[in-house]
C-alpha cells in the first residue's frame, strides 16, 4: 500500500512539474484540430514538459481575443491575424497546418445559389472571425456584394441548419458539413473563394511576441510536440480519427466522417517541395494587399518579425540526461557504398551520411566512434543486432528490420535500378526476371525484397555492390538491383561501359539512422535534428557529392595500339576501294537514269508529305492552346479582383480628393498589370521560333511548362514530383520540346483525372551521361490498356470522346522527337500508371534534311507555304 501511495505521489510531483499552457480552437472539436489531440494523447507534450489544455469553440470562438486576454498562450487563427498584425497587435505566426484553406460558403442544391452575387438579400451564417476575414470579403468584394447587402446570421455550428432552411448558405470547410449533410440526403453547393482567385493559408498556429520573448523553449517545445503529432495524425488518419471518436467529438460524427475529414485535409495540408507548416512571406503579402485594398489596413509591414523561427532542435530534460549518459557512441557504416558513405584511401568515413553524422556530433555535443573494423555489410548489421554497436550510419528501413532495430526519419530516398548487359532490353518488372540469376549485396534489403517477394528468382550473393556489377559483367549473373546513385557512379567511376540501367522497380532505399532496439530515446532525438534542418544545410550536405572526377590514368601503349591499327585497316580498305571504282563507274551510269525518274516521283511525295505535317503541326499547337489558355484564365482571375478592387478604390479616393491614397492604389494595380503582362510573354515564348538549337535546362524548362499548366494541376490536386539534376543542359529546339513535355503532362493529368484514383502524382526525372539525355514523366493514372498501347502514337488515334481530342498530340511528339532531334520516345505501363519516356542525344544533331530548317513547322517559320 505504501509503494501505491509513493508511486502516486510521484506521478503527481511529475504532473504538477509541468508546465500547463492552453491553445484555444476557433471551432468545434474535430479532425481540423487533430495534431493537437494527438500530441496531448501520444505524450508529446508530456514529453517536453509541457501540460496543455484544449479548448474549442464552446464558450470562446474568436482565438485571437482569448490569447489577447490571455486566456489561452495559443491559438489557430486565419488569414484576418494578419489584420491584427498590421494594426499593432503583438502576434507570431508560428505555422500554417493547411497550405491551402478548406473553408467555403454552402448552399443547398435546390437553393439555385451558384455563385457570391446570388447572395445578395439571403441569409448567410458566419462566425466572428470570418466576417473580417480576407477570403470571405475579398470574394465578395469581387462580385459586387457589400455586408450590407447580405442577411447576416451568428453561426449555429450545426450544418443540419442548412436541411432545416434555416440559413441560405453558412460558412463550412469542405472536409466536414457536405460530407455530413450528403449522409442526410441533403445535396449541396460550395461558393469557393479560390475559384475567385483567393487561395489562403488556413489554421494557422500563433501566439504573441511575449510568450516568444519570456518562454523561448516552451514555444519551441509546443511548436515542435504539435507538428510531431500533426505528422502523426496525417500519416494514420484511421487511428487518429478512432481517438477523436472516443475523446473529442462534441458533434458525434461517425467514424467514417471523421475518416473522410482527415483524408481531404492531407491533402490541403501538404504541397510539393513545400515543409509542413511552413509560411511564405510572399503569400503573406498577397494576402496583406487584398487587405489594403478592401481600406481594411493602411500600410504593409515587415512579415520577418511577424514569422517564428525554429531551427534549433529543443530537448527534453529526460534527452539532455541520455545524452550525457552515453558521451560516445559505436557507429557502424558501409565501407563500400559511395556516393551515400565509403572509407576514403586514408582510411576515413565520407560521403553523404559522415556529413549527416558529423552535423549530429556538433549539435548533440557526443562523439560518434567509427568501427572500421567490421568490412563486410553483413558483419555490421549482425553487430548491432548483438548490440556490439549502437547505431548504423545509414541503413534501409525494412519490416523485417523493424522487429530488432528503431529507425529515425528516412534522411535520403533512393530508387532500386536494374542493370544489365547493355544488349539486354528493357526490364519492365522484377517478374521478367524469374528464373534468372540477380545479384545482390548480402544483408541489404535487396536480399530482402528477393527473398520475401520474388522466391523464383536465383540471388547471387556479393560482399560490395561493386562485387555485384562485376557478377553481371562476367556473366556470373544476369543482372543486379542497387541503388541507383551508387551503380550509375560504380559503372563511371570504374569504366564498366557495357552495364546499363535496364530497368526501374517500384522499390527505394529509404535510408535513415538505425538504432539498437533499447535506444529509443536516441532516435527520437536524431528526428528532432533532422527536422531542424534548414533547405541550405540540406544542399550543402547533398551537393558536395554530385561531382564525379575521371582521374584514370591514360594507357598511351593502347592509344598508338588502336592508331596503328586503323592505319593499317585505313591501308586495306584504299586498295579495295581502288578493285571497285571500275565496277562502280559501270553502275553508275544505269542508276543516273533510274534515279532520274525516281526523283520526280520522291519529289511530289516529300512535298504532300510536308503539308500533311505543317497540317498536323499546327493542329498539335492548337490543341494545347486550350489548356493553356484554361491555365492563363486561372493565373489572372486573382490580379484582376485585384484590379477590380483597385479601381473601386481608386474611384472612392478621387471622389473624396484622397490623392496619396489613389497613388498607393496605382502602384497596387500596376504591380499586378506587370505580373499579368509577364503572363502573356510566357504564352507568346510558347510559339516564338526557334531558329537553331540552344541548350536547355532540363529543370527550368519543367518550370516553365508547370508554371504555364500550374493552375489546372493545383484545381484538381495532382502533384508534379521532381528527381532531375538540376545542372543538366541538353541542345534542343526549346519551343518544340516544350510543346512535347505540355502534351505529355496534360495527357498525364487527364488520365489521373479520369481513373480518380487516392493518389495524383506526375513524377518528372531526368538521367543524363556522355551520349544521352532521358527524361521519363510517369502518372497514376492506372496505366495504358495492352490492346491499344502500340497504338497510340498513330494519327488521329484517340481514347477520349471526339470533342476533348484530335488524337494528333502524342503522333506529333514521337515526329518532334525522333525526326526533328533524331531521339527516341517511347511508353510502357510502370506500377501505378504510364510512363513516358524521351532519349534526346547529348551532342548537336545534323538537322539539314529535316522540315525543322526548310521551313515545314509553322512555329519557326513563320509562314506556311
Amino acid at each position: 500500500m505504501k509503494k501505491i501511495v509513493i508511486l502516486l505521489f510521484l506521478l503527481a510531483s511529475i504532473l504538477s512539474s509541468a508546465e500547463k499552457v492552453t491553445i484555444q480552437l476557433p471551432w468545434l472539436h474535430q479532425f481540423q484540430f487533430a495534431g493537437y489531440y494527438v500530441a496531448r494523447e501520444k505524450g508529446y507534450y508530456a514529453d517536453a514538459g509541457l501540460d496543455v489544455t484544449i479548448l474549442d469553440a464552446a464558450r470562446e470562438s474568436d482565438a485571437y481575443r482569448a490569447v489577447m486576454k490571455g486566456k489561452a498562450q495559443y491559438g489557430v487563427g486565419r488569414s484576418s491575424l494578419i489584420v491584427n498584425y498590421a494594426s499593432g497587435a503583438p502576434i507570431v505566426l508560428m505555422a500554417a497546418v493547411f497550405q491551402s484553406s478548406p473553408m467555403m460558403l454552402l448552399t443547398r442544391e435546390d437553393a439555385n445559389i451558384r455563385s457570391a452575387k446570388d447572395l445578395k438579400g439571403k441569409r448567410v451564417m458566419l462566425t466572428g472571425d470570418t466576417v473580417a476575414g480576407a477570403e470571405m470579403q475579398a470574394m465578395f468584394r469581387s462580385a459586387g456584394i457589400l455586408p450590407s447587402d447580405l442577411r447576416l446570421q451568428p453561426h449555429s455550428y450545426d450544418p443540419r441548419s442548412l436541411e432545416r432552411n434555416e440559413t441560405d448558405a453558412m460558412v463550412a470547410y469542405l472536409s466536414n458539413e457536405p460530407f455530413i449533410l450528403k449522409k442526410a440526403g441533403v445535396e449541396t453547393y460550395a461558393i469557393d473563394p479560390k475559384e475567385y482567385g483567393f487561395d489562403y493559408y488556413s489554421d494557422i498556429l500563433f501566439t504573441t511576441r511575449g510568450e516568444i520573448d519570456r518562454h523561448p523553449e516552451r514555444a519551441e517545445a509546443f511548436y515542435e510536440a504539435s507538428m510531431r503529432g500533426w505528422l502523426w495524425a496525417f500519416e494514420h488518419i484511421e487511428e487518429t480519427a478512432e481517438l477523436i471518436y472516443r475523446h473529442y467529438n462534441p458533434q458525434n460524427k461517425s467514424l467514417e466522417a471523421l475518416i473522410y475529414e482527415g483524408k481531404v485535409l492531407r491533402d490541403l495540408a501538404f504541397r510539393p517541395n513545400v515543409s509542413f507548416g511552413s509560411i511564405d512571406p510572399v503569400r503573406l503579402e498577397m494576402v496583406a494587399q487584398g487587405y489594403r485594398l478592401m481600406g481594411v489596413v493602411k500600410s504593409i509591414p515587415s512579415f520577418d518579425p511577424l514569422l517564428f523561427k525554429h531551427n534549433t532542435p529543443h530537448l527534453t530534460v529526460e534527452e539532455k540526461a541520455w545524452l550525457k549518459a552515453h558521451p560516445i557512441i559505436r557507429v557502424g557504416i558501409d565501407h563500400n557504398w559511395f556516393p551515400i558513405e565509403s572509407v576514403d584511401q586514408n582510411g576515413r568515413h565520407f560521403g553523404i551520411s559522415a556529413s549527416y553524422l558529423s552535423l549530429l556530433e556538433k549539435r548533440l555535443g557526443v562523439r560518434f566512434e567509427i568501427d572500421y573494423s567490421r568490412r563486410l555489410w553483413s558483419d555490421t548489421v549482425k553487430a548491432i543486432e548483438d548490440k556490439e554497436l549502437d547505431m548504423l550510419s545509414r541503413a534501409a528501413v525494412t519490416d523485417k528490420r523493424q522487429n530488432s532495430l528503431v529507425f529515425s526519419r528516412p534522411y535520403l530516398k533512393q530508387s532500386i535500378v536494374v542493370v544489365a548487359n547493355s544488349d539486354v532490353g528493357y526490364v519492365n518488372d522484377l517478374g521478367d526476371l524469374e528464373g534468372k540469376r540477380v545479384a545482390v549485396v548480402r544483408s541489404y534489403a535487396t536480399e530482402e525484397i528477393l527473398r520475401d517477394r520474388y522466391p523464383k528468382i536465383i540471388p547471387v550473393m556479393a560482399d560490395s555492390s561493386l562485387e555485384a556489377l562485376k557478377k553481371v559483367s562476367s556473366g556470373e549473373a544476369y543482372a543486379c538491383i542497387d541503388a541507383l546513385g551508387v551503380v550509375s557512379y560504380l559503372i563511371e567511376r570504374h569504366g564498366i561501359r557495357h552495364l546499363k540501367v535496364v530497368g526501374e522497380t517500384p522499390y527505394q532505399f529509404e535510408l535513415a539512422f538505425a538504432f539498437r532496439e533499447d535506444w529509443g530515446m536516441l532516435a527520437s532525438i536524431a528526428d528532432k535534428m533532422l527536422a531542424s534542418l534548414t533547405p541550405a544545410e540540406y544542399e550543402e550536405i547533398h551537393g558536395r557529392w554530385l561531382v564525379m572526377e575521371h582521374d584514370d590514368p591514360i594507357n598511351y601503349r593502347l592509344v598508338w595500339g588502336i592508331v596503328g591499327f586503323a592505319a593499317l585497316l585505313f591501308i586495306l580498305i584504299a586498295y579495295k576501294n581502288r578493285r571497285l571504282d571500275v565496277l562502280v563507274r559501270q553502275r553508275t551510269d544505269e542508276l543516273e537514269s533510274f534515279n532520274a525518274r525516281l526523283q520526280e516521283e520522291i519529289e511530289k511525295a516529300v512535298e504532300k508529305n510536308r503539308k500533311q505535317e505543317k497540317l498536323l503541326m499546327q493542329q498539335a499547337k492548337m490543341a494545347e492552346i486550350g489548356s493553356m489558355l484554361e491555365s492563363i484564365a486561372h493565373q489572372w482571375r486573382q490580379p484582376l479582383n485585384i484590379l477590380g478592387l483597385s479601381m473601386t478604390r481608386l474611384s472612392l479616393s478621387c471622389s473624396i480628393g484622397g490623392a496619396q491614397d489613389a497613388s498607393k492604389v496605382i502602384e497596387i494595380a500596376e504591380a499586378q498589370i506587370q505580373y499579368m503582362s509577364q503572363t502573356i510573354d510566357d504564352f507568346r515564348n510558347f510559339f516564338k521560333q526557334d531558329r537553331s538549337q540552344i541548350p536547355v535546362n532540363i529543370d527550368a524548362m519543367i518550370s516553365d511548362v508547370e508554371s504555364l499548366l500550374g493552375p489546372l494541376l493545383v484545381r484538381k490536386r495532382i502533384v508534379i514530383k521532381r528527381e532531375i539534376d538540376p545542372s543538366i543542359e541538353v541542345l534542343v529546339y526549346p519551343n518544340e520540346l516544350k510543346q512535347v513535355l505540355i502534351n505529355i503532362i496534360n495527357n498525364a493529368r487527364e488520365a489521373i483525372e479520369h481513373h480518380r484514383g487516392e493518389e495524383k502524382v506526375i513524377t518528372v526525372r531526368c538521367e543524363s551521361n556522355e551520349r544521352y539525355c532521358t527524361i521519363s514523366i510517369e502518372d497514376t493514372g492506372g496505366g495504358i490498356p495492352p490492346e491499344i498501347v502500340d497504338k497510340i502514337f498513330d494519327p488521329y488515334f484517340t481514347t477520349k470522346f471526339e470533342s476533348q481530342g484530335t488524337g494528333i498530340g502524342l503522333y506529333m511528339a514521337k515526329t518532334i522527337i525522333e525526326k526533328h532531334f533524331l531521339g527516341k520516345l517511347s511508353v510502357y505501363n510502370a506500377t501505378k500508371g504510364a510512363c513516358f519516356e524521351i532519349r534526346l542525344n547529348r551532342a548537336p544533331q545534323d538537322h539539314s534534311d529535316t522540315p525543322a530548317q526548310n521551313g515545314a513547322l509553322p512555329n519557326r517559320s513563320g509562314s506556311s507555304s
